[in-house]
C-alpha cells in the first residue's frame, strides 16, 4: 500500500476547509512530483474535532497526525516533512489528542478516519462485506444464535438483546417482512448517527442485510434526517455500488436472498426518533408514537413484521 494522506472530509471537517485541503495536497504533489509516491484519500471524522485533520500514514503504518490545517500549510507540510522528513512543529496534534485515543479500542467506528467512504474497495479491503459472506453460508436461525451468543444489545434502544430481536420478527407469521435503520438523531449536538452514516455507510448496509436475512426480509429502509445532506449522498453512493457488485439486490452473492434498501429523509421532527412515530413517518402519515402491544416484530411498517435497530 502506497503512502497515504488521509484528510477528514466529514461534516465538520468540511465546515473547516477540508475540500479545500485535499486540492491544496492534489496540486502540491503533482507540483513536487510526488503523486507516485502518496495518496490523498479523504475519509470520514474519526471522533475528536480538530480540523482540518491530516494524518500523514507511511507504508510501514508509522503515522504523524497534523491538526487545524489549512490550504496555506499544505506546501510547507509537503516540501518540509514529505521531501525533507522534518514534521511541521507548529500543525502537529498535541497530547491532548493522544490522549483521547489512548486506551480506545474502536468498534463502530473502528474505519471512520481511516478509508474513503465513498469507495467500495477500500471497504472491503478492511474486510467489509466478509461477514454477509460468512452469514450467507449459515442458515437464519445460525446468524440469530451467533449474534444472540455475542451479547451484543442497544441497537433497539435500552440494552436489548439484539439477537432476540432478530429472533422475534423472524418467528413471526407473514412473507413481507421490514428492516428499519433508525438513523433518526433529533437530540440537540448529537453526532454520532452522522458520524458513522458520513464514514462508513458500507458498514450500516452489511449489518442490515445480515439482519434481513436473519429475519427473512428482503425490504429495508434507513430513515435519516434531512439536516445531514451529506450523509444521504454518502449512502446513496454506498447502495449504488453495493447493488453493482451484487452486494444488494436480488440473488446477493449468487444466492437466493434478495434484499433492498431504500432512504427516507425525516423532516426533523424529535419525536421521529421513536420506532413507532418513526414507522408512521415512513408510512407519510404524521409521525406521533402509538400504545404497544401489538410491538414492530408482529405489527410494524404497514402492518407487517418488523425490526428496527437504531
Amino acid at each position: 500500500m502506497a503512502n497515504r494522506i488521509l484528510i477528514c472530509t466529514g461534516s465538520s471537517g468540511i465546515s473547516a476547509g477540508a475540500l479545500d485541503v485535499a486540492e491544496a495536497f492534489e496540486r502540491e504533489l503533482i507540483h513536487q512530483g510526488l503523486t507516485s509516491d502518496y495518496e490523498v484519500v479523504r475519509v470520514g471524522d474519526r471522533g475528536l474535532f480538530r480540523d482540518v485533520l491530516v494524518d500523514i500514514v507511511f507504508e510501514d503504518d508509522q503515522r504523524v497526525t497534523y491538526e487545524y490545517v489549512t490550504a496555506e500549510d499544505v506546501s510547507t507540510i509537503v516540501t518540509q516533512h514529505l521531501r525533507e522528513g522534518v514534521c511541521v512543529e507548529n500543525r502537529l496534534a498535541g497530547k491532548d489528542y493522544e490522549r483521547f485515543f489512548e486506551g480506545q479500542m474502536r468498534v463502530v467506528l473502528a474505519n471512520c478516519g481511516e478509508i474513503d467512504p465513498e469507495r467500495i474497495d477500500q471497504y472491503r479491503a478492511v474486510g467489509g462485506y466478509e461477514a454477509l459472506v460468512k452469514a450467507l453460508k449459515m442458515t437464519p436461525d445460525e446468524v440469530i444464535a451467533e449474534v444472540k451468543d455475542s451479547g451484543l444489545g442497544g441497537r433497539g434502544g435500552a440494552g436489548f438483546s439484539t439477537g432476540l430481536k432478530w429472533q422475534f420478527a423472524r418467528a413471526a407469521p407473514g412473507d413481507i417482512k421490514y428492516m428499519i435503520c433508525n438513523a433518526d438523531e433529533g437530540d440537540p449536538g448529537a453526532f454520532m448517527d452522522r458520524s458513522v452514516l458520513e464514514g462508513d455507510p458500507h458498514a450500516v448496509l452489511e449489518g442490515m442485510a445480515i439482519g434481513a436475512y436473519a429475519m427473512g426480509s428482503s425490504e429495508g429502509y434507513i430513515y435519516c434526517r434531512a439536516e445531514y445532506p451529506l450523509a444521504v449522498k454518502r449512502l446513496n453512493i454506498a447502495i449504488d455500488q453495493a447493488r453493482h457488485e451484487g452486494l444488494l439486490g436480488p440473488n446477493i452473492l449468487g444466492t437466493d436472498f434478495a434484499f433492498e434498501v431504500s432512504i427516507v429523509q425525516g423532516a426533523g421532527a424529535f419525536v421521529c426518533g421513536e420506532e413507532t412515530a418513526l414507522m408512521a413517518s415512513i408510512e407519510g402519515q404524521r409521525g406521533m408514537p402509538r400504545v404497544r402491544p401489538p410491538f414492530p416484530a408482529q405489527k410494524g411498517l404497514y402492518g407487517k413484521p418488523t425490526n428496527i435497530n437504531n
